[in-house]
């Protein structure tokens, strides 16, 4: 089949979204499929066109503003989701894929969709959001689809409430042999792993650790990452009173990565917004429990109790530091849990989902 992934940002652009329809397209690929990729160039200098790992990326060109508009609170500048809406529009109308994949974002490529492409469609949520017009659009924009996805069962059921209309699960998946799991006697610490940005609010994560230091967690907390919000989060941890035992990283490549997660104790998942996070995937793969608040935009924590690989608990630094305490103690339980969670998540099961969903979209059922 020739599978075509309709979607705001594409590697090297650093992201969830990113990395789920990069990952899944190169799934589909190893099972002998076609996938294009149409998306923003959100850099200057990329090709128009490009082939990685077996994937075609198709590129629309921008105002070199994209990310940074003229009026700051649009965060995206929407002449160039225009413009790029319009060549999706061209595109689908040419009818040369059997299959369309849309990302939630950025919207208005949804509306551009002919309705020739519509029944042999499915719009990706990554996400809910809890602000009118995006409630309206996460009411309505369902019914233009043939089919709904969503990254997670909670997003699901609120796609499905608000908009009436069923909604399945392709989770941001993992290649679950590439990780590995320590044991006990051999793990310490917390560790966060993720971009650093204000609502993945890193904050929280270090007065908790800092409490649960004193109480006698195990370990120091190891933040891996960069972003926005690298300068504040290393000013944070300055005031700390137990700074000495936090480590902030920056950046840090897959085979650290993949180290980190095998050899901590607990992974904190502070953020305010998720959809579902990649990282709760790969902690489970390797045996790591999470702890992570029950923030309304949190769509973390549904992962978390879905597959009982961690605390959900409150919103305090005191409520954060009791779950980082109790997950260290009840390590065994929860990565037990997350491993037998993790199998599911493999991509090689997601993408045979699709697969077997867009077959039945072509043979009309």
């Amino acid at each position: 089949m020739r599978f075509a992934f309709l979607t705001e940002l594409y590697f090297p652009s650093v992201g969830g979204q990113e990395v789920f329809f990069q990952e899944l397209g190169e799934a589909l690929v190893r099972r002998g499929h076609t996938v294009d990729v149409y998306c923003i160039g959100h850099v200057p200098d990329l090709p128009d066109v490009e082939v990685i790992n077996g994937v075609t990326v198709h590129r629309e060109a921008n105002s070199g503003r994209y990310k940074t508009p003229r009026i700051k609170a649009l965060r995206r500048n929407w002449s160039d989701i225009a413009k790029y809406s319009a060549g999706i529009r061209r595109v689908a109308a040419r009818g040369e894929h059997d299959f369309y994949l849309l990302n939630e974002w950025p919207l208005m490529h949804v509306l551009a969709l002919p309705g020739s492409a519509r029944p042999r469609s499915a719009l990706h949520w990554c996400e809910i959001r809890e602000d009118l017009l995006l409630r309206t659009l996460q009411a309505q924009f369902p019914k233009l689809v043939g089919s709904n996805f969503a990254v997670g069962e909670a997003v699901a059921a609120a796609i499905t409430e608000q908009s009436g209309r069923e909604c399945g699960v392709l989770p941001s998946g993992i290649e679950a042999t590439r990780y590995r799991a320590a044991a006990g006697a051999e793990r310490s610490g917390a560790l966060y792993v993720g971009r650093l940005a204000p609502h993945k609010n890193l904050p929280l994560l270090v007065d908790a650790f800092g409490l649960a230091a004193e109480r006698g967690f195990v370990g120091d907390l190891v933040i891996a990452g960069a972003g926005p919000s690298l300068d504040d989060v290393k000013a944070t941890v300055r005031q700390s009173p137990v700074a000495d035992r936090v480590q902030v990283l920056g950046s840090v490549d897959e085979a650290r990565k993949l180290d980190l997660l095998a050899t901590s104790s607990v992974l904190g998942m502070p953020s305010k917004r998720e959809g579902f996070p990649r990282v709760i995937a790969e902690a489970m793969a390797s045996g790591l429990p999470v702890v992570t608040a029950d923030f309304t935009e949190n769509g973390g924590k549904d992962v978390v109790k879905q597959y009982g690989a961690g605390i959900v608990c409150g919103q305090t630094p005191v409520a954060f530091a009791d779950a980082l305490l109790d997950a260290q103690a009840g390590w065994e339980g929860y990565a037990q849990a997350g491993r037998a969670g993790a199998v599911d998540l493999d991509w090689t099961h997601i993408a045979e989902k699709l697969e077997k969903h867009a077959q039945q979209t072509q043979l009309g059922g």
